[in-house]
């Protein structure tokens, strides 16, 4: 049998290794959305650099100087994550965009115009 508090964190801060992401892409965009619940969107940051995604997160509880507060359990700590991905096709990343509702952070980015589609029409030669 395991001690009782085998499973408790003893440092300040917990890393989130492994965000939840999908990535998609549609006609004009890749989109990357990320699950990031419980960090407000002032806490997240997103960087694109040399075909990289970076979407950093840091979150600290703020703690009250009350000494004459004891603990039964604490388990709210101060937590962050880090993800960087690769962006499959050229994108636009002046015109990226970012939204966040529900605990997702969505990033839209518009693919550049030579990442998009292009229709070829075929000629008949007589």
């Amino acid at each position: 049998m395991l001690p009782r508090d085998f499973f408790d964190v003893d440092d300040d801060l917990v890393r989130l290794d492994d965000i939840q992401m999908d990535m998609y892409e549609d006609k004009d965009n890749v989109v990357v959305e990320f699950k990031v619940a419980g960090f407000p969107k002032d806490k997240v940051e997103i960087s694109i650099e040399d075909g990289r995604l970076l979407v950093k997160g840091n979150l600290s509880k703020e703690e009250e100087d009350n000494k004459d507060r004891k603990y039964y359990r604490k388990e709210i700590k101060k937590m962050s994550f880090s993800k960087s991905i690769d962006i499959p096709v050229s994108v636009t990343a002046d015109k990226a965009k970012a939204t966040f509702n529900d605990g997702i952070l969505r990033v839209v980015l518009p693919k550049s115009e030579e990442a998009k589609p292009k229709k070829i029409s075929v000629q008949v030669e007589k």
